[in-house]
């Protein structure tokens, strides 16, 4: 499914899959996923919402931001 990616939504993905954001445990906040990938934070969260629609990772609300996580 990951293969199917382009552009930005893949740089998110592979930025998301250097920082280990596999699993709800290990979820990651938006920031860390803009620093890892190097495009601004519009870009990424379009790029989350877009994978969260391809049922590739899941939004995991935390007190104060949410965080995000690759389920496959």
């Amino acid at each position: 499914m990951a293969e199917e990616l382009s552009g930005n939504t893949k740089k998110v993905y592979d930025a998301m899959v250097a920082i280990g954001a596999r699993g709800e445990e290990k979820a990651k906040n938006m920031e860390d996923v803009v620093r890892e990938a190097k495009i601004p934070k519009g870009t990424v969260a379009n790029s989350i919402n877009e994978l969260i629609k391809k049922k590739l990772v899941k939004r995991k609300s935390g007190e104060k931001t949410a965080r995000y996580y690759i389920v496959r």
